[in-house]
């Protein structure tokens, strides 16, 4: 983008879409000023030759004429170029802990696993997902990338009454548990149910032994530098966007 022609974007806060998309052309190529009719741009830019119009008479210019005039006088001062950064931008100090982290979590995801999941994808149509307190969060997030994939798929937590799954288990063929400790009572409960009605159990849990992690048939071990689940719930750790890389990994390669 030059410059130098920066001004003209500022000016155009009452600019439709389409009269900023043609202003914003010419911020981008330059040279085209003074070598392009209006007929010519409103091609460019796909816009028809009265909102070219339009757009000179809101900058306060006459017509396109002196509109372009105005152009080349912006251009004719001294050029400043935008360059473009091969460096890369400064990194927090952080960033390389959580790449660690996505790497180690990522080890425990072996391929069997990933495709043992994506057999499930494809095989299976209904899926019934739960979570508690933040994890209700991601489980929300996988039912809803789900649906969009044409699965039946519902999303249910600790606020649902309880019979909402009993009279609902049987019509789903899978449950996916996300659990960060894996240990709270109401997923427990609920991936039993689940196990005694023949549904498939896929859980989502920090890496560290728990009970949920022994009742599902594939389980999702993920790296949580959180020394105690319960003291520190609250904190900010990669276990959270570890574990939306991993849905996202797994729902691609099963649809890839």
């Amino acid at each position: 983008m030059d410059n130098r022609l920066i001004t003209l974007l500022t000016r155009g806060e009452s600019l439709t879409r389409a009269e900023y998309r043609v202003l914003a052309h010419l911020t981008e190529h330059p040279l085209l000023v003074g070598n392009i009719t209006v007929r010519e741009l409103a091609q460019a830019t796909f816009v028809s030759t009265a909102t070219i119009m339009r757009l000179c008479q809101k900058l306060g210019f006459s017509g396109f004429s002196e509109f372009i005039w105005h152009c080349k006088q912006l251009l004719s001062d001294t050029p400043h170029i935008t360059a473009q950064r091969n460096d890369l931008p400064e990194l927090p100090a952080l960033f390389s802990q959580f790449i660690a982290n996505y790497q180690q979590t990522f080890q425990w995801v072996t391929q069997a696993k990933r495709q043992q999941f994506a057999d499930l994808l494809r095989q299976k149509e209904s899926f019934f997902l739960y979570g508690a307190g933040f994890s209700y969060l991601f489980a929300e997030y996988l039912t809803k990338k789900l649906q969009v994939l044409g699965k039946t798929a519902f999303i249910s937590g600790p606020g649902d009454s309880r019979n909402i799954f009993l009279s609902n288990a049987a019509r789903y063929q899978v449950f996916i548990a996300v659990s960060r400790s894996g240990e709270t009572e109401q997923v427990l409960d609920k991936a039993r149910i689940a196990k005694n009605v023949g549904m498939t159990v896929v859980a989502f849990t920090r890496a560290s032994a728990n009970t949920l992690a022994g009742m599902a048939d594939l389980h999702f071990a993920l790296y949580d530098e959180a020394v105690h689940y319960a003291a520190e719930a609250a904190g900010v750790t990669s276990f959270e966007s570890n574990l939306v890389l991993l849905m996202d990994l797994l729902l691609l390669e099963a649809t890839g």
